[in-house]
């Protein structure tokens, strides 16, 4: 990723240039999520769905929103792709730290072609999958009005 920002927002001359608001960040946040997700990330927390096994679950369980709910004792949070765009301010960081609390990067794993599964993983890394998301994170954080970092 890029040190500095590019010219317009460097010379004041792009508007979209100024700190984030919620709505933009919720919408940047949902396409780090989804990049994220796509990428393995989460399956090991989370699970994942394939053609031949359907549902399979990851080390939180079958009931994701049931996690959530007793995690951060908010109700409505899960799916996150379905109803992060409505998150408040609140909800949003307490889903980051919860994500950041189940993501691992995938290290070993293989590809299921049969009706475009995808890659399925079964060794995986936390520290560097936190590591990861936090420097996602932070990048979107930063830029937030006012600014916040994930530690």
């Amino acid at each position: 990723m890029r040190d500095r920002p590019y010219y317009s927002v460097r010379t004041g001359k792009n508007p979209g240039g100024a700190l984030l608001d919620i709505a933009t960040l919720l919408k940047l946040f949902k396409s780090q999520f989804e990049q994220l997700s796509e990428n393995g990330y989460f399956q090991q927390s989370f699970g994942y769905w394939c053609v031949d096994s359907e549902n399979v679950a990851g080390s939180l369980g079958s009931d994701l929103g049931g996690v959530v709910l007793l995690e951060l004792r908010k109700d409505n949070l899960w799916p996150i792709l379905t109803r992060c765009l409505e998150y408040s301010e609140d909800d949003l960081f307490d889903i980051i730290e919860f994500l950041y609390d189940n993501v691992s990067k995938p290290t070993e794993g293989y590809f299921h072609s049969y009706g475009g599964c995808g890659y399925y993983y079964n060794s995986f890394n936390r520290e560097e999958g936190q590591v990861e998301f936090r420097t996602r994170m932070n990048r979107l954080l930063g830029s937030y009005k006012p600014p916040h970092e994930l530690l």
